[in-house]
């Protein structure tokens, strides 16, 4: 009876952590997507509240809480990091990418 119950607690340890390894909250990017930067792009970073609701579908309340959020954590580092903020949803994000850039 004592092995039994070993055995089956090796199988629940065992679906426990396939189960977990297979489920993951990581998202990853593709940064060899085929986008063009325009030349006039604005820079996240250095950006005033005003020049980022100039953006395509960025209201007042998303661009202020761009420049919030850069302030709080310091600039960002990657473009992509903008899907961190409230109210920059994937297709959003898609719409601005070739207007923005980080340096």
């Amino acid at each position: 009876m004592k092995v039994r119950v070993q055995t089956l607690n090796l199988f629940v340890l065992i679906f426990a952590v396939l189960s977990a390894a297979g489920c993951s909250w990581r998202v990853v990017y593709d940064t060899r997507s085929s986008y063009t930067v325009a030349p006039d792009a604005i820079n996240i970073n250095t950006a005033s509240a005003e020049q980022i609701e100039s953006l395509p579908h960025i209201g007042r309340k998303t661009a202020e809480a761009i420049v919030a959020f850069r302030e709080e954590n310091g600039p960002f580092r990657r473009p992509e990091n903008l899907l961190l903020i409230h109210g920059v949803s994937e297709a959003r994000f898609a719409d601005i990418r070739q207007f923005i850039r980080t340096e």
